[in-house]
């Protein structure tokens, strides 16, 4: 057999076949992973090929499906379900010629002679049939004949588990209903187990009969389960059939059919939470209903209603005259359908303040709405509608608000200098700091354009500042502090005063500027702690580097959507590798922002040199587009610092490095480098003798002049356009606080060299070990918390793939209601794994309390986005087990729960 296969693929010659319903007998040889080796004449004629063309091929791939791929793992796939659904079973599917539309022919496939590696295929015409496309309706009118062309063509689908034999039988229709063809889902029981939900597993037909008493031969049976579609999704499947027991009460075998219900079961649920928000609305909530059906004399007012005019449950008459017992006298003497009728004429529905009558005659405040139905003649035929009762503060007469007096007292106490104008400039108001300043008497200022007395120069050009109350109300975000302009001189000679300004617009309820208020100050008078001043230098920075972070994270995004776009339109997977390493980058610099911007926690760490300064690059030097070289010493110590603090002055030399640049052709560089040194007594002023070690951050800039150097550390000094001249001074404050001290060396044209010396650490690094690698698979149910439907469907799936069972809650209510379930019947969750923050409901912390309550061994763990060992710390403090942090891959997922579940 197998040489003939051989000669017949070497010939060159192709016969024709008999005719598109002519007998032949194509055979082909192939190897172990479906690749033809040979071919015969009539499977050369079939394919429309050459001599030995065929070689080579994918078998798969000489016949039509739905999906077609050259992609190897797809053919290795569809070989895969080709071989089960073909072995030693004769199965139809459609050749696919090289020209013309493919045809139906029939496969199988069988081991190859001898016992050796690979198969034999057999292609034939498929069995004689009538005419058309569809399979004839089998002769007769018997009723075998009627159920097989109901299992194959009809809506529900028909199956037999012979369990005694273990021939299984899934009709056409029955795989179909699950999104398969005949030929890709074989018959087997393993098929019938992969594809049902494994938590409707036990309601499984082939399960439930054998709690059955012995002595039973038949029992009908009606179940509703879920099977996985091939799509991914879940069906819900109404189960109907037979069970038949053998003698021994054993089930041996199960007939039935399925239908598909998930439309009815998604209406049911729908319908099921529809009636659960009204309960909560209306049952114990502030929600009071009513239904007035006038066509069918049908009146009902809820519980609600009742005990919020002060009667009893079912004290109130179900009648109109209980609602028009409801409505003040004077409004309902012409009648309750007049009065219903009265409001919002012309409209449907309507919701406006009412007075309703309580018991006893007194008023009761609500906000009233109501849906009416009123024929063409203008009849009332039915309404529908909600009382829910004002706020006690918002019912109550607006006596809180401050008195005038108040609000002179509290601007009289500000150090702070407060004028407020109306929209067009006019003063309204200026507290005693502002009269200061500005040297003027309250006559001389109220009711004066804003420009007349408060005329801004800038600082460095002298020329006229932009006016501020134009500013605040033609500004998209609220206005910083701005420290560039100052005070205008009264003479011609006269010095310009500086200030430090910032101003609000304020807007109506209906979103209309009613004014502004604009607060100032003399920057020479203000003072701020050494704490005060690294927290404004911090959020200052925040601002300068917003642009260069959002250049880096832009250029990672650009990796991630290429990358997924090349496997969703192309179904090209090479570039995930990069995709998800521009992840891991994102979550590192993510990292470094979140503790730049939290700022120090007091807490001091030994660390490298060279690390700290990688790190604060990250951030500084984002979007930068500066040579930027790195370069430490072998060997060099590590430093006791607080971490934070430190990425701060670094941060803030490296930004002052890059904005001291000139403009282009200039071609700015950057060096950054450490040292160990060791330094006698008094040789760097104010450090003790000892080992430090050397920091030096030296540009290529414009340099400072020599009238600016004795000024540069003292806060609020500037020569920026845009700053506040926090940066040196801050650095130099946490320098000192480090037992450090900072040097300057500059030459105006040539650059500017800031070098930081800091002592040398005892001890070595702080290090953390390294968790041993973990297997990432295991067993167990977990309920995952997260208010982001996205979140959680993907967790949901890399929890499925570890082989842990799972349930979602959105909030920490949904959370604990479902632990309470499990835990009445003695299954308590493995692992539950909860976000902190939930908008409009439970958060996690709250959430862990109250199931620590329930379950005091519950084993929980934080989900954060917040990249924070200090925070980590201290929710593993409170009794949580692990700290898994956003984003995260399957194998952190995997790695984590391990860890917490053993």
């Amino acid at each position: 057999m197998n040489d003939s296969v051989s000669k017949s693929a070497t010939s060159g010659s192709n016969p024709p076949l008999r005719g598109a319903a002519g007998d032949f007998c194509a055979v082909l040889q192939l190897d172990a992973a479906g690749r033809v080796t040979g071919a015969n004449a009539a499977a050369r004629t079939l394919w429309q090929s050459g001599a030995d063309s065929l070689a080579g091929e994918a078998f798969s791939a000489l016949f039509a499906f739905e999906v077609v791929s050259s992609d190897p793992e797809f053919l290795e796939a569809q070989w895969e379900v080709l071989l089960a659904s073909t072995l030693d079973r004769d199965t139809v599917l459609s050749a696919r010629p090289r020209d013309g539309a493919p045809r139906e022919v029939r496969v199988r496939l069988e081991p190859a002679l001898g016992g050796g590696p690979g198969y034999l295929a057999t292609v034939r015409p498929p069995a004689k049939r009538g005419g058309g496309s569809n399979p004839p309706i089998p002769a007769g009118d018997d009723l075998v004949g009627g159920l097989r062309l109901l299992a194959d063509r009809g809506a529900a689908g028909f199956f037999d588990l012979n369990l005694k034999s273990g021939r299984v039988q899934f009709s056409t229709a029955w795989k179909k209903l699950l999104g398969y063809t005949a030929a890709e889902l074989p018959d087997s029981l393993e098929t019938w187990h992969r594809l049902i939900h494994p938590d409707d597993s036990a309601a499984s037909p082939d399960k439930l009969a054998r709690k059955l008493a012995a002595g039973t031969t038949a029992k009908p049976f009606s179940i509703e389960f879920r099977m996985r579609h091939r799509r991914g999704h879940w069906v819900w499947i109404q189960c109907l059939g037979v069970q038949s027991l053998g003698p021994d009460g054993q089930l041996e075998r199960v007939v039935g059919v399925h239908l598909d219900i998930t439309e009815r079961k998604e209406l049911e649920d729908s319908l099921v939470a529809n009636d659960a928000r009204l309960q909560d609305l209306a049952g114990g909530g502030p929600l009071a209903l009513f239904e007035l059906d006038f066509a069918n004399a049908d009146f009902w007012f809820s519980p609600v209603w009742e005990s919020l005019l002060g009667y009893k449950e079912g004290e109130l008459a179900r009648t109109p005259a209980s609602f028009g017992a409801c409505l003040p006298p004077e409004e309902a003497a012409a009648g309750v359908e007049a009065w219903l009728l009265a409001r919002a004429p012309g409209e449907t529905s309507f919701v406006e303040p009412v007075r309703l009558r309580a018991k006893d005659g007194k008023p009761v405040s609500v906000l009233f709405g109501a849906h009416r139905t009123v024929t063409r003649k203008r009849e009332l035929t039915r309404v529908v509608g909600f009382a829910c009762p004002f706020p006690a503060a918002a019912a109550e007469p607006d006596d809180g608000a401050l008195s005038g007096r108040f609000v002179d007292e509290a601007f009289a106490a500000l150090a702070e200098s407060v004028v407020v104008t109306d929209p067009r400039g006019k003063i309204l108001y200026a507290n005693p700091a502002a009269l200061r300043v500005l040297r003027l008497e309250p006559a001389a200022i109220l009711h004066q354009p804003l420009g007349d007395v408060f005329r801004l120069v800038n600082r460095q050009s002298g020329r006229t500042a932009d006016d501020p109350v134009d500013r605040a109300l033609s500004s998209d975000a609220p206005l910083g502090l701005i420290g560039e302009d100052g005070l205008a001189p009264a003479a011609k000679d006269g010095a310009v005063t500086p200030l430090v300004w910032t101003a609000r617009p304020v807007f109506g309820s209906d979103g209309k500027a009613r004014g502004v208020i604009l607060v100032f100050r003399n920057p020479e008078e203000m003072t701020l702690t050494p704490e005060e001043l690294v927290k404004a230098n911090r959020f200052e920075s925040l601002g300068l580097l917003a642009g260069g972070i959002a250049h880096d994270f832009n250029n990672l995004l650009t990796t991630i959507l290429g990358a997924l776009s090349l496997a969703t339109d192309n179904r090209d997977t090479s570039a995930l590798g990069d995709a998800e390493q521009a992840c891991m980058t994102a979550k590192g610099l993510t990292k470094q922002l979140l503790a730049f911007a939290k700022g120090g926690a007091g807490t001091h760490t030994v660390c490298t040199a060279k690390e700290l300064l990688e790190d604060s690059i990250k951030i500084a030097a984002a979007g930068a587009t500066a040579e930027l070289t790195l370069t430490v010493a072998e060997g060099v110590s590590p430093i006791h610092v607080d971490r934070a603090q430190l990425l701060q002055v670094f941060q803030n030399l490296i930004v002052n490095a890059l904005q001291a640049m000139p403009p282009p052709p200039h071609r700015p560089r950057l060096q950054i480098q450490a040292r160990n040194v060791a330094l006698a007594e008094n040789q760097i002023p104010g450090l003790a003798g000892g080992n430090y070690v050397e920091f030096e951050v030296r540009d290529n800039g414009a340099g400072i002049k020599p009238e600016h150097v004795e000024k540069i550390f003292d806060p609020f000094f500037t020569t920026k356009k845009h700053g506040t001249g926090l940066g040196l001074a801050t650095v130099l404050s946490i320098v000192r606080k480090h037992g450090g001290q900072i040097g300057l060396d500059t030459q105006v044209g040539v650059g500017t060299a800031f070098t930081v010396y800091l002592p040398q650490a005892e001890n070595p690094v702080d290090v953390q070990a390294r968790r041993a690698a973990s297997f990432r698979f295991g067993t167990g149910r977990v309920l995952f918390m997260d208010d982001d439907p996205k979140i959680s469907a993907l967790t949901a799936t890399m929890l499925e793939s570890l082989g842990y069972k799972h349930d979602l809650a959105k909030n920490g209510e949904e959370a604990i209601a479902l632990y309470k379930r499990y835990l009445n019947i003695g299954r308590p969750y493995d692992a539950v794994i909860m976000d902190l923050t939930v908008v409009g409901g439970m958060g996690g912390e709250e959430c862990f309390k109250e199931l620590r309550q329930l379950d005091a061994d519950v084993r929980a763990i934080v989900a954060s986005g917040y990249d924070n060992e200090e925070m980590a710390r201290e929710f593993l403090d409170k009794g949580f087990c692990g700290y898994l942090t956003k984003p995260y891959r399957v194998g952190d997922l995997g790695k984590v729960l391990k860890a917490v579940l053993g």
